[in-house]
């Protein structure tokens, strides 16, 4: 195998390296990808090292692996999902030495996204509360609507992100407290 710079034709230098043994399959257009089951775990210890967008990064990451199997608007549903909840725990979470995982599994039938991480009993009531308060809704879409107005009048920011994931991306969320793991789950279908 060369690698580095070589001449090429016509004078100059381009780089040139051979091509790997493993070579990329073509999809063949008459296959149904999409009937393709995928998972992926990643964790991250501590959080307190957590530097720049690890959030966007892991969100683009599985974006740009599940594009390979399913549709461009069920890619952009994970994107979504895995950037609020990594970016809540990110944001939000006082237990710095724990861990943050992400667990993720999809298949014709169901997209999972699962995000944990180790919280405080305070912590996770805060968390419950905006979860009781979203399950209270019968209207999704108008709770919404309704926090965007009152943080607009209270010039607040912040706190749509699991409002918006059930109104405009039609996830189904849900949250298990156990021996101090928060798992906040999303569900779609």
């Amino acid at each position: 195998m060369h690698r580095g710079l070589h001449a090429v034709p016509g004078g100059g230098r381009r780089r040139h390296h051979t091509d790997h043994p493993a070579k990329v399959r073509l999809m063949k257009p008459e296959k149904n990808h999409s009937q393709t089951s995928v998972g992926a775990s990643i964790y991250i210890s501590p959080i307190d090292h957590i530097t720049g967008d690890v959030a966007g990064l892991l969100a683009n990451f599985l974006d740009a692996l599940l594009v390979r199997f399913y549709p461009r608007r069920i890619c952009q549903k994970v994107n979504v999902v895995v950037t609020e909840l990594v970016t809540n725990v990110l944001q939000h979470g006082t237990e710095r030495e724990s861990e943050v995982r992400l667990d993720l599994s999809i298949d014709p039938d169901r997209l999972l996204i699962k995000v944990s991480n180790r919280v405080t009993p305070e912590e996770y009531r805060t968390v419950k509360a905006v979860f009781d308060e979203i399950f209270a809704a019968e209207d999704p879409r108008e709770l919404f609507a309704r926090t965007v107005r009152e943080r607009r009048n209270d010039r607040r920011r912040g706190g749509l992100g699991l409002i918006r994931l059930t109104a405009e991306n039609k996830f189904h969320l849900s949250t298990q407290y156990v021996d101090g793991i928060l798992v906040v789950q999303a569900t779609f279908p």
